[in-house]
């Protein structure tokens, strides 16, 4: 083999075995997108989610100027605080080899909540339908005790004002039993369920108590609003 020959075998092999000591196979480039993506999904992890609500996870922008950041060991993430998280939570992500560089990442936590929705314009006096309705998840923290989650609940009943495309039905805004309605009246008596008609004298909806005409006797009743067009009654 000629000198020459030799020379290039041996300068190759140190070229290579520089670049090997220089970036260790185990080494990683973590880029801002990375970094925040391993930061929710640690959230994720440490977080409980109920069959009812969704959770919604986000991360503030991290500063452009930062550049992506080499590691040769795996990262290490960790919280300042321990679930349950508030609305927000810092996320340390930290390099423990010889850089020993760490970044801080802030992950957003927003509940969301099953709503239902208007899906197009409701008039006043308007009878409720089922295409009228959709669900939608909106952040539990802007939902009032009247909104409501099963849309089932409100077909037959109408709306006692306009309600917008895209608002949420409120409970104030329809009537499930309307002043003149025929209802039916409902009553428990030693164990049997009776069933008779009256009028209704006042708008109700879920819940709330209202006068009741009824039919046959023409007495007078207080009665509890259970559904659409009908009421119960005590004994």
């Amino acid at each position: 083999m000629s000198l020459l020959k030799k020379i290039r075998r041996y300068s190759v092999f140190y070229i290579l075995a520089s670049i090997c000591f220089v970036l260790p196979l185990q080494a990683k480039v973590f880029s801002k997108d990375l970094l925040q993506e391993m930061a929710v999904t640690y959230v994720s992890e440490q977080i409980d989610t109920t069959t009812d609500t969704k959770t919604h996870l986000s991360t503030l922008p991290l500063d452009s100027r930062i550049p992506d950041r080499i590691c040769n060991t795996p990262l290490d993430l960790m919280s300042a605080g321990e679930p349950p998280y508030n609305r927000q939570v810092t996320i340390q992500a930290k390099c423990n080899d010889e850089q020993a560089w760490a970044q801080y990442v802030h992950v957003r936590i927003v509940e969301m909540e099953p709503v239902v929705v208007a899906t197009v314009n409701l008039a006043r006096d308007e009878v409720i339908t089922k295409s009228h309705l959709t669900i939608e998840m909106k952040p539990s923290h802007f939902i009032r005790v009247q909104y409501l989650k099963d849309p089932s609940i409100l077909i037959g009943s109408r709306s006692k004002r306009n309600i917008r495309s895209g608002t949420p039905v409120l409970l104030n805004q329809i009537c499930m039993v309307c002043k003149g309605d025929s209802v039916n009246i409902y009553a428990n008596l030693k164990g049997l369920r009776i069933k008779t008609t009256g009028i209704a004298l006042e708008d109700g909806t879920l819940g709330e108590q209202i006068q009741i005409k009824n039919k046959k006797s023409g007495k007078i009743l207080n009665a509890r609003v259970d559904g659409v067009e009908s009421v119960q009654v005590n004994i």
